[in-house]
């Protein structure tokens, strides 16, 4: 979360002053403020239920919905029977268009023979209204409208229409988008913003992945970019520390070169894991494109790796940086 990053000054008792801070931001209703008061009493081991609840609060109240879910459900499993939570968890589900999860949860609840009068009556409320949106089917014209694009060979729309549906009900197209995935002739790059696009759209179906002759079956919901870039992020390191000091010019080149390969190729890992040749690579590609004399020879003997494997990956990397610039 972003609130992580702000300046905190320690006090004496600094628990009880973050926590006294925290609730009279939450209270005047500076969220950002009271964020960062709340992630420094969670990182001094402060996992108190008020804390915890403050920080799902204020995520929501700031647009982070995934964030916010994630903590509101860990509550629930702790409280199931605090209506307030359940609130709080059915109204995310409902603001980011996820009605099929939220008409379960409602359904769920009211199963419980605890719940108050005007709880239930605002749950069945909220489940008739899960139910119409769960019954909505796309109107023909616009399912033809997405089915057009994504068969159109405009990358360019593809990608805007992909950026489009980030604020819409995916459901009724879901078996577009999945077809997309699996052709092995469509683009990459708008497959990884595909991908993406479900990710943050929790999508828990197994969807096939094929880019460049290889292919996954991958369950969205479950996709850790962090753990699947693991390799793409820890190259990126070596990079700046053989490069930087160098010509930060050079390093920067690089660096675009191997973000943008590592995006278009998502969720798979570079393949061979050698990041002695990916850095020998990065190199001559980065030296070539500033116009800077290269000897693959002399550069494959700095990284110790074969010049022909060097070349093979160049040849990677160039192909990616042809399909980045259409």
């Amino acid at each position: 979360m972003a609130g992580k990053k702000g300046k905190i000054i320690m006090f004496p008792q600094t628990k009880e002053r973050l926590m006294e801070e925290a609730f009279a931001a939450l209270e005047a209703k500076r969220y950002k403020e009271a964020l960062r008061f709340l992630c420094a009493a969670e990182q001094l081991g402060d996992h108190s239920f008020p804390v915890r609840l403050g920080l799902a609060v204020c995520c929501y109240e700031l647009g982070e919905y995934d964030e916010a879910e994630r903590r509101l459900a860990g509550l629930l499993d702790e409280q199931p029977g605090n209506g307030e939570l359940l609130q709080m968890y059915i109204a995310i589900l409902l603001q980011t268009n996820r009605y099929s999860k939220a008409e379960t949860v409602i359904r769920h609840a009211l199963r419980r023979p605890s719940l108050s009068v005007s709880l239930r009556e605002q749950l069945h409320q909220l489940l008739r209204f899960s139910e119409k949106m769960n019954a909505r089917t796309l109107p023909p014209a616009e399912w033809k409208r997405v089915r057009r694009l994504l068969e159109s060979g405009d990358i360019a729309e593809q990608l805007q229409l992909i950026k489009q549906l980030e604020k819409e009900d995916i459901e009724p197209v879901l078996p577009l988008l999945k077809q997309y995935l699996r052709a092995p002739e469509k683009s990459p790059m708008a497959k990884t913003m595909l991908l993406r696009l479900l990710t943050g759209k929790r999508v828990n179906e197994t969807v096939t992945v094929e880019k460049f002759g290889r292919c996954m079956e991958v369950v969205p919901s479950a996709l850790d970019e962090q753990t699947e870039t693991e390799f793409a992020s820890s190259l990126l390191g070596r990079l700046e520390q053989q490069l930087a000091a160098e010509s930060p010019s050079l390093y920067e080149t690089a660096a675009d070169i191997w973000l943008r390969y590592a995006y278009v190729l998502y969720p798979f890992p570079p393949e061979p894991a050698d990041a002695a040749a990916w850095l020998a690579a990065l190199h001559w590609m980065a030296s070539r494109f500033l116009g800077l004399d290269a000897d693959a020879a002399a550069l494959a003997d700095r990284y110790g790796v074969e010049a022909a494997e060097m070349a093979r990956l160049c040849q990677k990397l160039y192909e990616i940086e042809e399909l980045s610039s259409l």
